[in-house]
């Protein structure tokens, strides 16, 4: 694929699992690769080949019986620097290779609350070491909000390491109401391999976690009634990278996941994702609650599990109760003083203007209306729609409608004006009700200003693609004009480094 033009944002979001790369205003990432790297366990048996250092993405994914797999990322934080510098240079040399980076500006996708040293360090890698023109780092929970066209809402967004439940009100993240859940798609896997250890299954490889990943994504799925899950009695057949094939029983496939709404399966003393959503709302004020809740938000990839957000609504309509009575938003409403009216505004009059048919100058002080040489008209008549009243009806002449004034047909029967001399037609004057019909009208009920039920004010806004939810955010965001300004150059970020932290909801 074709290079895009430079001042193009590039976009890079480094994820626990994957790591999704391309540039603003493409619908989807171009590269998505695993985020691991790989050193061979067994020098002797890469004799013949020509063995790198290192291995990264899908190279190492591709070779991970002979590698040693690691995970340069945890629960979202860096902890092998060595191994990201060369996920970096991956993305920069191998995947982009752009040949001039210093012309590109980088949008890098970022977790809430991360450290300032770390964000600090991290911008000054991309600065100094891959010469980046300039940069913007970004929370991933706004870009997942703003890739379903939304700037207020909650954001509930779990990846491999961790979950998030974010309320964003105007695009600025409500700090105090966030909500950090330790419960994400590494602790399904560990969920998945503790069922199948139940079953005799026990998996012997280097790269038991990639196989385990590769499973779950596959085959899980959430049960709506967990107390009643579907009888499920047949078996599924994986078969292993050695070639080797494991009977997984399919009940497996609903159970792994449930740990996202029960956490003391794994032992696990901390909220559910719905706790933590209603937890997250009683940190802010009432008059928030309906618009946050009628705009949640699904983002990651470990929430991509068939019926995750019917069982999540089911949970939530019996967790919202808790709240009370949730106002509704009070309608705005403008005062008759702020209305704009109508003012009559005097048109200027001409002195002199040429005849459209012959095309001399003619003086229109004298009040011509028609061409002295072509006797062509000049001057067209101008009409004021409704500022006169007629007196009389207009009249039906053998099924056209005639203007009593200028006695011309008018085409349009249902007209209320005269196309052609602009008197208003008198208006029709409605009968009056009768007391009886009006005394046995219903009386009109009262306006009530709070939800009567959960499902009136729970609404769920779910992108076409989990996964890529982060990405296409940025992927838009990047692409309008008015947040390039916001791209932080490297004089500005040595001048003051206080300059990433842009408050990006002015463009909004």
């Amino acid at each position: 694929m074709a290079i895009p033009l430079p001042g193009t944002p590039i976009i890079v979001d480094i994820g626990s699992a994957y790591t999704k790369i391309g540039f603003a205003g493409e619908p989807s990432p171009r590269f998505v690769f695993p985020t691991i790297t790989g050193k061979e366990k067994y020098k002797a048996v890469m004799v013949d080949v020509t063995a790198r250092n290192i291995y990264v993405g899908a190279d190492a994914k591709k070779m991970r019986g002979v590698l040693k797999i690691k995970h340069p990322i945890e629960r979202g934080a860096i902890m092998d620097w060595n191994d990201y510098y060369e996920i970096l240079n991956y993305i920069f040399y191998s995947l982009l290779r752009i040949e001039n980076i210093s012309h590109y500006p980088v949008l890098y996708t970022e977790p809430p609350f991360l450290n300032q040293e770390t964000k600090e360090y991290i911008a000054r890698v991309l600065y100094e070491t891959h010469r980046v023109k300039s940069l913007i780092m970004i929370p991933t929970p706004v870009l997942s909000l703003f890739s379903v066209g939304l700037t207020t809402g909650i954001v509930i967004e779990s990846g491999d390491g961790t979950s998030w439940v974010c309320p964003i009100i105007s695009g600025e993240i409500v700090d105090q109401a966030v909500q950090k859940l330790t419960l994400a798609g590494t602790d399904v896997n560990q969920h998945l391999k503790n069922l199948l250890m139940r079953e005799g299954i026990n998996i012997e490889s280097s790269a038991v976690d990639e196989i385990i990943k590769e499973i779950k994504e596959k085959n899980c799925f959430f049960a709506l009634d967990p107390e009643n899950p579907p009888n499920l009695d047949d078996t599924f057949s994986f078969t292993m990278p050695d070639g080797s094939n494991i009977n997984i029983p399919n009940y497996i496939f609903h159970e792994a996941p449930e740990v996202l709404f029960k956490p003391n399966l794994l032992g696990y003393n901390i909220l559910n994702i719905p706790q933590a959503v209603i937890n997250s709302v009683k940190s802010i004020d009432k008059y928030y609650w309906s618009d946050l809740l009628s705009h949640i938000m699904l983002s990651g990839g470990n929430l991509s599990y068939s019926g995750f957000e019917e069982r999540l609504r089911s949970e939530l309509a019996q967790l919202v109760p808790q709240l009370g009575k949730i106002p509704k938003p009070k309608p705005v409403k403008s005062s008759r003083n702020e209305r704009q009216k109508m003012k009559s505004k005097e048109r200027s009059v001409k002195k002199e203007d040429t005849c459209p048919h012959c095309g001399i100058l003619v003086d229109l002080t004298d009040g011509k209306e028609y061409c002295p040489s072509c006797n062509g008209r000049i001057v067209l008549p101008e009409l004021s729609i409704g500022s006169t009243t007629l007196a009389k009806k207009p009249k039906l002449d053998k099924g056209n409608l005639v203007c009593p004034n200028c006695k011309k047909l008018i085409g349009d029967k249902d007209s209320i004006f005269c196309p052609y001399c602009g008197g208003s037609f008198q208006s029709k004057i409605l009968p009056e009700e009768p007391s009886e019909i009006i005394k046995q009208s219903p009386p009109a009920t009262e306006f009530s200003g709070f939800y009567e039920a959960s499902n009136e004010v729970v609404r769920f806004f779910v992108p076409e693609n989990l996964q890529f939810a982060i990405f296409n955010g940025a992927s838009i965001l990047g692409s309008l004009p008015s947040f390039q300004s916001l791209f932080v150059s490297y004089e500005e970020f040595k001048t003051n480094s206080a300059a990433l932290y842009k408050n990006i909801s002015e463009i909004f």
